[in-house]
C-alpha cells in the first residue's frame, strides 16, 4: 500500500466569496429599509385637530426624515460598508460569507441607527 502525497490548498480557497458577502451585505441593507417601511405603517396619517395647513402627520414627518435624513446616511453607511468588504474579503481569511457580510454591515448600519435615535 503506497501513500498518496497530499495536495496543497490552492491559494484562494481560504477566505470569503465576494460575491455571496455583497449579497448578505444587500440582505441587511434591504431588512433595514423594510423595518423603516414597517415604521412609518404604524405611525398616524392624521393630522392633528385645530392645527391650519402647517402642520403635518407623524407619518409624514417622519417620511420626511427618512428621505432628507435617513437615506443619505444610508448611502454614506453603505459605501462605508463596501470598503469594509473590500477590506475584509481581501485581507482576512475569514471562511465565512455570512459572517465578513455581517461584520461589514454592523457598524456603520448602528452608527446610523445611534445617530438616529439621538436626532
Amino acid at each position: 500500500m503506497t501513500l498518496s502525497a497530499t495536495r496543497p490548498a490552492r491559494a484562494g480557497t481560504g477566505r470569503a466569496d465576494p460575491r455571496t458577502s455583497l449579497l448578505v451585505l444587500a440582505g441587511w441593507y434591504a431588512a433595514v429599509v423594510v423595518a423603516f417601511g414597517l415604521f412609518l405603517g404604524t405611525r398616524s396619517g392624521t393630522v392633528p385637530a385645530g392645527c391650519g395647513e402647517g402642520c403635518d402627520s407623524e407619518r409624514s414627518r417622519m417620511l420626511i426624515f427618512g428621505l432628507y435624513v435617513a437615506a443619505p446616511a444610508l448611502f454614506l453607511a453603505l459605501l462605508v460598508s463596501l470598503t469594509l468588504l473590500a477590506a475584509l474579503v481581501s485581507r482576512t481569511r475569514i471562511r465565512s460569507s455570512a459572517l465578513v457580510g455581517t461584520l461589514s454591515a454592523v457598524l456603520p448600519l448602528a452608527v446610523c441607527g445611534v445617530l438616529a435615535a439621538n436626532r
